[in-house]
């Protein structure tokens, strides 16, 4: 949250994602633990406008001023089939398609164009593109990633 709106205990937000559609009105959401609906949302400078269940006045928005406004996993919405969390990618075992454990996912790098996975194995380290000639399969429940590997991406002589 960026700060309180107006004198009615509106929020002004900045959204993770375009159209902002797990801000809209219906949506359940946390504010410090506290459980709040989403009565009313709309976009206003670069930002969205957020009144929420519970909050009438300025004073009960001040002191969130700078915390996140979040939802549980179950209430998001993704983008699309192909959309994960982070954390449920960290942990999970990555495998090439020929069967070659490289270790486990231990971070997700933001980089822009593309996330790069930080893969941990006993002998390395290893980033991995999360592009769609690299990635085959994400199976969060069966625990693993399996990849096909471009040239030099695994190029031992280093």
């Amino acid at each position: 949250m960026l700060r309180p709106h107006g004198l009615k205990g509106e929020l002004k937000v900045l959204a993770f994602a375009p159209g902002a559609p797990n801000l809209q009105a219906g949506r359940r959401v946390f504010v410090a633990g506290e459980r709040h609906t989403v009565t009313r949302a709309r976009e206003g400078d670069g930002a969205w406008i957020l009144e929420l269940s519970g909050l009438k006045e300025r004073s009960a928005a001040e002191p969130l001023r700078g915390l996140l406004v979040e939802a549980k996993d179950g209430d998001v919405g993704r983008n699309d089939d192909e959309s994960y969390f982070i954390h449920e990618l960290v942990g999970l075992r990555v495998v090439t398609n020929e069967g070659r454990d490289l270790g486990v996912v231990v971070e997700v790098m933001q980089m822009g164009a593309s996330d790069v996975y930080v893969v941990r194995g006993e002998a390395r380290e290893v980033l991995i593109p999360a592009i769609g000639e690299v990635v085959d399969e994400i199976d969060v429940a069966g625990g693993v990633i399996r990849i096909t590997p471009l040239a030099g991406l695994l190029d031992e002589s280093k």
